[in-house]
Formats: C-alpha cells, sequence, structure tokens
C-alpha cells in the first residue's frame, strides 16, 4: 500500500524535541502545501499532539518522500537534522497502515485507550481536507481508520479507568494530595484537554478550582459548568501564590510560566511546596522551573509511569482491539491489490457490455420490433444477467489472484482473450 509514515512520539523522543517539532493548527495548511509541493509526495496529513507529530503522506518514491519530510519539518525549524534522525521513526506500506489503525484507536498512546487521539486524528483529517491535500487513496484510509477506531471503542473494554492524559495528571495529584477536596488548584487553559481534565478533577471531587485561560469567557463558561471560579491568565502570579496544584495544557507556542515568576511567589507562599503538571506541547512552563526548591515540575512524559498501571488492566481488552485492527488490515490490504486490476475488470465488462448491448438493439430493431415495450426490456435485462455470469468467473479469478507474483502476466493474459489492450481501450473486432 501506498502510505508513508514519518515522526516523532514519546516513545522516541523527549518532549523537548517533540515541543520545537510541533505543528501549530495556523500554520497547519501552509506546512501540508509544502509537503504536497514536494517531489514524490501527491497527498499528506500532518498529526501534531502533546505525545506525536506525524507526517501520513502518499510517496511516488519513498526516498524522496523521506527526504522531503526531513526538509520541511526539520529544516523549516532550524533543527539539527543529525537529532531530528535519532529520534523519528518511519515506515510504509502494510506496516504503515497498521501504525495508522494503532493510533486512531489509541493503541499506541502513552494512556492506551484514552479517547482524545481519535478526535485529534480527525481534526488532522478535516485540516489536509481543508488545505485540499487528501486524495483518494489517503481518504479512503482516514474512512477505515475512523470506522477501526469506532469499532475498537464499541467492542472492547479498552475505553474504562484512566483514559487520558489529563486523568492521570489527576490521578498524580491524587497519589500526592489524596485528598482534593481540601486542595486549591489552578486549571491552566479551556480548551479540550483543559475540558477533559475538569472532567477528571470534579470526578476526583475538587471543589477549591480556579480556571485561567487567555479567552476569558471561555474559562468562565467551563468554571461555571463545574461550579467554580474563572480567573484572567493575567492574574497567573497572583492564582501561583494561592494554589496547591496547578495544571497547565494550553495551546501556546512558548512557556508563559517561567522561572522568575515562580521565584517571585515562593516567598508569598511560605515556602510551601507547589505541584505543577505540565501537559501541554509545546510546554506551558519553562523547565527550570523544576530546579527551583519546593517546586515539583512534572509533564507529559513524567505520566507514562503513572499511566502503567491502568494499562495493565487493560492489556486483555487491548489485545482484542489489535485483533480488530489485523483484521482491518487484511481488509484494506485486499482492496488496495484489487485497485490494480480494477481498470481491466472495467474495461472487460463495459467491452462485453457494449457488444451484448450493439447486438440486443440490432435484433430487436430488425427480427423482434414487434415486442411490446415490456417483453424488450425482459430480453435487455436477461442479456445483462447472461453476460455477467459468463464474465463471473474471469473477474472473480482476477480478484482473487490480485496479490500473486503471476498477477500481472494474468492481467495480460484476460485483456489478450478478451479483446482489451494494456491501456484497456477496446481492440477492434
Amino acid at each position: 500500500m501506498r502510505l508513508f509514515v514519518f515522526g516523532m512520539s514519546h516513545r522516541s523522543a523527549p518532549v523537548s524535541l517533540r515541543e520545537s517539532f510541533a505543528v501549530a493548527p495556523d500554520e497547519m495548511p501552509d506546512v501540508l502545501r509544502a509537503l504536497v509541493g514536494e517531489p514524490g509526495i501527491s497527498e499528506a496529513m500532518l498529526l501534531s499532539t502533546c505525545n506525536r507529530v506525524e507526517a501520513y503522506v502518499v510517496p511516488d518514491e519513498e526516498g524522496q518522500a523521506r527526504e522531503a519530510l526531513t526538509r520541511v519539518l526539520g529544516t523549516r525549524r532550524g533543527l539539527d537534522l543529525r537529532a531530528v534522525e535519532a529520534a523519528t521513526y518511519a515506515s510504509s506500506g502494510r506496516e504503515a497502515v497498521h501504525h495508522l489503525l494503532r493510533v486512531a484507536s489509541s493503541l499506541d498512546s502513552m494512556v492506551v485507550g484514552e479517547p482524545q487521539i481519535l478526535g485529534q486524528v480527525k481534526e488532522a483529517a478535516h485540516a489536509a481536507r481543508s488545505a485540499g491535500t487528501v486524495g483518494p487513496l489517503l481518504g479512503r484510509l482516514l474512512d477505515r481508520t475512523f470506522a477501526t477506531a469506532k469499532s475498537v471503542r464499541t467492542r472492547t473494554g479498552i475505553g474504562e479507568h484512566v483514559v487520558s492524559i489529563g486523568s492521570v495528571a489527576v490521578d498524580l495529584a491524587r497519589r500526592i494530595f489524596k485528598d482534593l477536596e481540601d486542595s486549591r488548584v489552578l486549571l491552566v487553559g479551556a480548551g479540550k484537554m483543559g475540558e477533559a481534565t475538569a472532567r477528571s478533577l470534579k470526578s476526583a471531587g475538587a471543589e477549591r478550582v480556579y480556571v485561567a485561560n487567555r479567552s476569558y469567557e471561555r474559562a468562565v463558561k467551563l468554571a461555571e459548568k463545574h461550579g467554580w471560579r474563572a480567573r484572567a491568565l493575567t492574574e497567573l502570579e497572583e492564582l501561583f501564590a494561592e494554589v496547591d496544584i496547578v495544571i497547565t495544557s494550553t495551546g501556546a507556542t512558548r512557556p508563559i510560566v517561567d522561572a522568575a515568576l515562580v521565584r517571585r511567589v515562593i516567598p508569598r507562599r511560605k515556602y510551601r511546596p507547589l505541584f505543577i503538571v505540565d501537559i501541554a506541547v509545546p510546554r506551558d512552563v519553562a523547565p527550570e522551573v523544576g530546579d527551583i526548591d519546593t517546586i515539583y515540575l512534572y509533564n507529559v512524559d513524567d505520566l507514562e509511569g503513572v499511566s502503567r498501571d491502568a494499562m495493565m488492566r487493560r492489556e486483555k481488552e487491548a489485545a482484542a482491539a489489535e485483533a480488530l485492527v489485523r483484521d482491518e488490515l487484511e481488509t484494506l490490504e485486499r482492496w488496495y491489490t484489487e485497485l490494480a486490476v480494477q481498470p481491466t475488470l472495467a474495461a472487460i465488462r463495459q467491452r462485453a457490455q457494449g457488444l451484448a448491448h450493439a447486438e440486443v438493439e440490432r435484433t430487436l430493431s430488425k427480427r423482434l420490433a414487434h415486442l411490446t415495450e415490456a417483453d424488450r426490456d425482459a430480453v435487455t435485462r436477461m442479456t445483462e444477467a447472461l453476460v455477467a455470469k459468463l464474465l463471473h468467473p474471469t473477474m472473480t479469478a482476477l480478484r482473487s489472484h490480485a496479490s500473486d507474483a503471476a498477477a500481472t502476466e494474468l492481467l495480460a493474459i484476460a485483456r489478450l482473450l478478451h479483446g482489451v489492450d494494456e491501456d484497456h481501450r477496446e481492440e477492434d473486432a
């Protein structure tokens, strides 16, 4: 199958490199168009989340495609290509399709079973379609990918227990503070990740929660939904002086919390410990904040161990999900191999039906002109059915042997026997 994936994830690269590689929503259309403008790439989609940055492309030639992806995604950001090479992975054909199916089904996530990734893949597909970089092949693969991911969620129990980065962050906070009812919490960011984290905080019993966001109106909406208070993002310093826990997940392209801000609030906190979980990529909190005494800073990479317990409980369901993914992979592979025979099948069918139609029309107009319209229709339908039955063995044989080593030779013989040339034009009879 003509699919090539190139990227990095929490499995291959630290967050410090992933955030440099990330593609923001507002630059996504330009990057996508730049990719399909490169030699060797005809279709493209980019998936950029807190745990992965991946490009899925339909390549004309794999080597060219990889060079183009490295050039556009690496050089564009001034990254050391050798460092990028060491932290990236790539696969093609069946392996690439398998990877896409597993990613969308949340089998490759840090938190196996988390539901956010499917929505993120759908958003990536929408962005690529809007940019005009999705064609028939990638479009078909994406449609089947979404159907498979839905089947995984409805037919297995993989989505049970802790299922999101936000919920893992809350779980980590509960391990340290135990009772969140008495803890003061600041949630920075009211986007989708913030909303998911808010639900987990509410389920954990958190009552004294502030919500801060770049859009104050959105912060108000999320805070009122859970009976909390909204605060302006400009009040971060004051809020850091008050709360016990900070969970941040904004879409900022650079840190919104630096070491200077944190150092200013430490005396006001009377050196009480501050627990910060930064689940944003790019990171919201400068990494040097973690070096400050009394500050305990965690990022998305630190959450993997916390999620491992829940993952072990879902191993059995994950195995069932993997089986569904493999079944779909086989179906897609059969579909793709049959693509090669479709032009020949269509040409054979078109020629046979055309000859039959011409003979029926000639006979009805000369020898059977006395027939009623109903009888004429019956003769036409009978002829079409006869043609279909006569062609059925040929059609079945070509489809069933589409992936065989001798498929090319078989197609050539079929075209010769049915009077269709290599360009699928009807030969002179």
